[in-house]
């Protein structure tokens, strides 16, 4: 490992950001669809570092020998709009309210998607919000994804309020080894007991043998929104060091960014940051991919209040 890092010259945060990731998110992808869609091999959980090693080296090479780009995980937001107004939505969801809603068409999801995959391959597309299941054109944006070749794996992240549609559960069922759900566990704020759905939907998940994810309710961090003027790269760096989104990569409205608090922030004008790909207009979105993750400060992370608070999930304003 040591050897062909050396070999090629890549910094630390080239490695993290990119080597390291797409094999961390190779190995889950792995996993997942061997447990769930017996596709590929069985990954021996009592050997995930030493296999994680292995795909290290493999995406150095694929990236270096073979003129191959993998986006570890990409997320998707097809819709601004919400069931719920958190008071701590690391997205800025709640105030676009004021500003007015994005949501995004079937033709511009395609556009948007083309214009990626002809480029690069999707380890782990998310498909999020807001909550998703209120874009009208979600089984159309997740059928056309689901005939992508270039993505690996499908997640459609909701927040327990809606049931899905006969629709999209045909979708998903005329697309079988590729989707699956995610539902954000908000079952221990008592507050929202008359909007959460979950039993309804996993009832129909299942019977429709779709698999979903639902892990254990977790704390939130309190949500700081964005400062007027920029943090040191010093405290930047720390900062980025320590922040889970890092790792998220988002679309908002066309643009590529490295969060969803980043993009929301960007298009709400609350700021301006240099480093969001408007993918609909780059000139060479592989090299400003590549740029991308070779960055070693990312501008709104510059602008990026973060809090070790901790608060309780979806706290509605």
């Amino acid at each position: 490992m040591p050897d062909l890092v050396k070999e090629y010259n890549i910094t630390s945060t080239f490695f993290d950001r990119y080597f390291e990731q797409n094999a961390v998110n190779r190995y889950m992808v792995d996993s997942l669809k061997f447990m769930w869609f017996k596709i590929g091999k069985f990954v021996n959980p009592t050997k995930k570092n030493e296999i994680i090693k292995i795909y290290i080296q493999e995406e150095i090479k694929d990236f270096y020998e073979n003129n191959i780009i993998k986006i570890p995980q990409l997320e998707f937001n097809i819709t601004t709009k919400c069931s719920l107004k958190c008071k701590d939505c690391c997205a800025l969801i709640p105030d676009f309210n004021q500003q007015g809603h994005i949501d995004l068409s079937f033709q511009d999801f395609k556009n948007q998607l083309d214009k990626i995959t002809e480029i690069a391959s999707i380890r782990h597309l998310i498909i999020l919000g807001g909550e998703p299941l209120l874009n009208k054109d979600l089984p159309e944006i997740i059928n056309y994804a689901a005939k992508n070749s270039s993505i690996d794996l499908i997640r459609i992240t909701t927040n327990g309020t809606i049931v899905p549609t006969r629709e999209l559960l045909d979708v998903i069922n005329q697309n079988p080894n590729r989707i699956y759900f995610y539902l954000s566990n908000y079952s221990n704020n008592s507050n929202l007991d008359k909007l959460l759905k979950y039993e309804e939907i996993k009832k129909v998940l299942h019977d429709n043998h779709i698999r979903f994810q639902m892990v254990d309710s977790w704390n939130w961090l309190e949500e700081k929104g964005m400062a007027e003027t920029p943090f040191s790269e010093e405290i930047t760096k720390i900062k980025m060091d320590k922040c889970y989104r890092t790792k998220c990569n988002q679309i908002l409205n066309g643009k590529f960014g490295i969060c969803s608090k980043a993009l929301g922030a960007n298009e709400l004008r609350i700021s301006n940051c240099k480093d969001i790909i408007d993918i609909t207009k780059s000139i060479n979105l592989r090299e400003d991919l590549i740029k991308f993750f070779k960055q070693e400060i990312i501008d709104s992370c510059r602008y990026c209040i973060i809090s070790d608070n901790t608060v309780q999930p979806a706290l509605q304003l």
